[in-house]
């Protein structure tokens, strides 16, 4: 006779909770994702100075280490209930 394993209730919350948190930080980063495609448009569109140009790509690399940082932090998370 073959035994099915049904995972307990307390395990799919938490994986819940995880999907729910991931989601949360998927959000986050799409948000950021839109504001360096702005920054990218606007650098393309305009004739910019040497100091915008310094500013917007200091600002592209500060979204890119927050959105590492988001997606980093959303998977440890499920790696938690590992």
């Amino acid at each position: 006779m073959i035994k099915l394993t049904i995972p307990n209730e307390d395990y799919l919350r938490q994986q819940l909770e995880w999907v729910k948190y991931r989601a949360a930080a998927l959000d986050e980063i799409e948000v950021k994702l839109r504001e360096m495609k702005e920054l990218a448009v606007f650098a393309r569109d305009n004739e910019l100075t040497p100091v915008e140009a310094r500013e917007i790509n200091a600002k592209l690399h500060e979204l890119q280490r927050e959105i590492t940082e988001l997606d980093e932090q959303s998977g440890v998370f499920w790696l938690d209930y590992q």
